[in-house]
């Protein structure tokens, strides 16, 4: 039995990725409004009971702000993930942001987002995660769509980190 290669990037914005031999799958997490579909979601996780697979869940960490809304959300997402991978006994790893963006940033140059510090006048430039984990990506699968539909003109965010880390998955646990 082929192994299935699963990876979700938690938050409300984030997806699943599914590598399954040559194919790709990518899935937003269903919303009832501003919430989780819970029950929506657990069906999502139903379908890879029994068979051959690997989860990746992104251990997200707190942010700067302890109490900001973002944490939370981030965190119920992280939450109803992992406990959906124990409900079906599906085997899955914890895996920190940096970890994952180390291989699959292999060989790409980071890309650079500069501002002006309002206090000192000075230049700051930092890695653009996202952007370089998109260019990582369209390398690695050219040919898979990443937008959210096709009315989008941009790729989805969640796409692409899930995607890094199924391809990251499909590396580490085959």
């Amino acid at each position: 039995m082929e192994k299935t290669f699963v990876a979700c990037d938690p938050g409300k914005d984030g997806s699943m990725a599914v590598i399954e031999g040559n194919s790709v799958g990518l899935y937003k997490y269903p919303m009832i409004g501003t919430e989780y579909d819970v029950q929506a979601i657990i069906s999502m996780f139903k379908q890879f009971e029994g068979t051959n697979c690997h989860i990746v869940l992104e251990n997200v960490m707190a942010l700067q702000k302890p109490m900001d809304a973002g944490n939370w959300s981030l965190s119920r997402g992280k939450t109803i993930l992992e406990m959906c991978c124990i409900f079906f006994n599906l085997p899955f790893t914890m895996v920190h942001s940096k970890t994952w963006q180390k291989q699959i940033w292999e060989g790409i140059k980071p890309v650079e987002s500069t501002k002006i510090d309002k206090k000192t006048g000075k230049i700051k430039s930092k890695i653009d995660t996202k952007a370089t984990t998109l260019l990582a990506i369209k390398r690695l699968f050219p040919t898979v769509e990443l937008k959210r539909t096709p009315k989008c003109k941009n790729a989805d965010e969640g796409h692409h980190d899930a995607l890094a880390m199924a391809e990251y998955c499909r590396r580490n646990f085959k």
